[in-house]
């Protein structure tokens, strides 16, 4: 999920440089790397550097922007931008993150793109395993584990909040959309459908600079980033998680860049092994009565999202 401010929406003094904010929730895997990239190409539109502060999703501890003096500096590299964008990935997921954004700015507006649901899931999986969240590199045997992390149980050293493991409830779009619509004004919100973002890049960017009310752009450099990439040797995973508990044991605060290093070696391309037919199935039956809700709420049919492919 994004969320945008406007520069007439008085947020002007509130950041140090006076510049007009605009936010941008949004879900995770969805493209936002992407739209984000491409929004910060628009000289009217400034984008949260970094893209992922995270400062009002206060119930995820993953390592946010808490301070607000903070996270103000986060929207200094631009002048005189007419919208100004946070692209947090974990707002819409956030119980709390809505309510913290509209007492900030009472007409903040919203994008929020969605994806396939199974595929959000998979592919936050291997999000975590990237960056060290996850230990267990089989997603099936990670899935059957939410019950019991969902309870503080088979977390990883590496994970800052056992809620970042829990890839059924991050996907769960039709209960997260529900939530937020209870509290936003419908015409507040733009949604995006990652199948419409990939085949129709160009004009489902347009309708957004349109939403934005910012001037159209053409020469926009649509190149994909941050895609789902497979991990080449899980072992490491589980070792720099054990560096990691070390290190949280011996209270050392200081990062050395190892984590990082070995990510940068541990990834590679090609798409992740394939799910079995039993788990998509499990999946299927998980999602199926949220993908209903989604598609009442935003009147759209979306049962092509009951397999991944």
């Amino acid at each position: 999920m994004l969320f945008f401010f406007q520069a007439e929406d008085g947020i002007r003094d509130r950041l140090v440089t006076g510049v007009q904010t605009c936010a941008l929730p949004i879900s995770p895997k969805c493209g936002t790397t992407s739209l984000s990239v491409y929004l910060s190409q628009h000289p009217e539109i400034l984008i949260s550097d970094p893209k992922e502060p995270h400062h009002f999703s206060t119930d995820i501890e993953n390592g946010g922007i808490r301070d607000l003096s903070k996270y103000l500096t986060c929207f200094t590299n631009k002048n005189n931008p007419k919208a100004i964008g946070d692209a947090s990935t974990l707002y819409l997921y956030s119980k709390v993150a809505i309510s913290n954004i509209l007492e900030f700015n009472k007409d903040a507006k919203f994008i929020v793109m969605l994806r396939n649901p199974l595929e959000v899931a998979f592919s936050f999986h291997q999000l975590a395993l990237k960056v060290f969240s996850e230990t267990e590199t089989n997603f099936e045997k990670a899935w059957h584990l939410q019950e019991d992390r969902a309870m503080g149980n088979n977390v990883p050293n590496g994970c800052p909040d056992f809620k970042l493991l829990l890839y059924g409830e991050i996907a769960k779009f039709g209960f997260q959309v529900e939530r937020s619509l209870s509290k936003i004004n419908r015409e507040r919100v733009h949604f995006i459908y990652f199948e419409d973002f990939v085949k129709n890049t160009d004009r489902v960017f347009q309708n957004v600079l349109s939403f934005l009310n910012v001037s159209p752009r053409g020469q926009i450099i649509y190149h994909v980033h941050n895609q789902t990439r497979r991990i080449k040797y899980p072992h490491f995973t589980k070792m720099v998680n054990i560096a990691i508990g070390v290190k949280k044991a011996l209270g050392i605060k200081s990062a050395f860049g190892i984590a990082d290093r070995v990510h940068q070696k541990n990834i590679a391309d090609g798409s992740p092994d394939q799910l079995k037919t039993s788990t998509l199935g499990a999946m299927a039956d998980y999602f199926e009565d949220d993908i209903q809700i989604l598609s009442t709420l935003l009147k759209k049919d979306f049962s092509k999202w009951s397999s991944i492919k």
